[in-house]
């Protein structure tokens, strides 16, 4: 059985052995000092109650999290719940579904602090790898698998309103002499900055990351597509300066439209790429529409 202190909270010895069993437990003393935690706790964070008896609960806690306004919570009396991460004696980071409640003295004083954890590690894990299947490494941006989950909501909506969507094929002109003058490292910063930039715009649509130097975006309203274009041009206008460097670069952009050229989601991302190359052939900073002659091929 945990500490006796759990009789401030419960008041049968079977509901206290439930408790016990089911939840990671540690009693803290006010100051936040480690005085008891039970087995389920010591087994998870690889301990024995030794090597963390009387030791500050926050040199546990990862830099991640926010601690003093759950400390001052805490001191007031109130009961703080959310997620909290934990190091174990092996490095390992777990996440927990924390409650901590605060014991007080008659007189008001904070007597004791109990915390009650559930491990949710590997539901955390799974989500953080679910995510990352849908983003781009290196920018953050939704990527290719996420493009083709919205365009699919977006020829669904699009349907059902009878209304049309642009989709907008953007490659980084001079891209690879930025790669090969000032190295990969200085490449992986401009696209940061270009997706940061770019996603920052009050756009009536969504930003991609597919490739390389390659984003999407799909202008949900094909109204305020000439507006989207010049806002796109005018993110570059100004350089960018990276690692005491400035770069100076430009984009070009390939316009398909739903339904107009295509119902299809891959149909008309290639049409897209097809009009980026007709545009990049120009002078920089140009745009072009799917040549319609490439419908009939």
């Amino acid at each position: 059985m945990f500490s006796t202190k759990w009789d401030a909270v419960f008041d049968h010895d079977t509901m206290a052995g439930i408790v016990n069993e089911s939840f990671l437990l540690i009693h803290l003393s006010p100051e936040g000092k480690i005085v008891e935690a039970n087995e389920s706790f010591l087994q998870l964070f690889h301990y024995e109650i030794e090597d963390i008896y009387l030791q500050d609960y926050y040199s546990l806690m990862n830099s991640c999290q926010d601690g003093p306004d759950m400390w001052n919570m805490l001191g007031r009396g109130v009961r703080w719940r959310g997620e909290s991460c934990l190091i174990t004696k092996w490095g390992d980071l777990k996440w927990l579904q924390s409650t901590f409640i605060p014991v007080m003295e008659e007189n008001g004083e904070l007597a004791a602090i109990l915390g009650l954890h559930v491990d949710y590690t590997d539901q955390k894990n799974a989500t953080k790898w679910k995510t990352l299947a849908f983003q781009n490494e290196l920018t953050h941006l939704p990527n290719r698998r996420e493009l083709l989950l919205s365009m699919e909501r977006y020829v669904c909506e699009a349907e059902q309103r009878d209304s049309r969507f642009a989709v907008l094929f953007m490659d980084i002109n001079q891209f690879k002499s930025v790669n090969d003058m000032f190295g990969h490292h200085v490449g992986d910063m401009l696209l940061i900055e270009v997706g940061k930039r770019l996603s920052s715009k009050p756009y009536q649509g969504q930003l991609f990351h597919v490739s390389g130097d390659e984003f999407i975006m799909l202008v949900e309203d094909v109204s305020t597509l000439d507006r989207a274009i010049e806002t796109i041009f005018s993110s570059f206008e100004n350089g960018f300066e990276l690692d005491d460097v400035h770069i100076k670069v430009s984009t070009s952009i390939g316009i398909s439209l739903f339904p107009d050229h295509s119902k299809d989601p891959l149909r008309l991302i290639q049409l897209a790429d097809q009009a980026m190359f007709e545009a990049k052939a120009g002078a920089t900073n140009q745009y072009r529409f799917v040549d319609l002659s490439l419908l009939e091929r």
